[in-house]
């Protein structure tokens, strides 16, 4: 096996690692998982959109005529 397939199943691994802990967490309620996975995601979005609007990010290393 080559470095880079060794790199991807090591982080194949850690992935699953989580992905496993959160089932867990959840008593292996996927529905459960996903919902909590959202709600984290939309805070992390509402967090990071306020701190535009607010100035307290900056926004230099964004292409500008890139898509967001």
């Amino acid at each position: 096996m080559g470095p880079a397939a060794e790199i991807v199943d090591a982080e194949q691994h850690a992935l699953d690692e989580r992905v496993d802990r959160l089932l867990a967490a959840h008593n292996g309620d996927a529905r459960a998982v996903i919902e909590t996975l959202l709600l984290t995601a939309d805070s992390r979005a509402t967090r990071i959109s306020f701190g535009y609007v607010r100035r307290r990010l900056t926004t230099a290393w964004r292409d500008p005529d890139g898509a967001i």
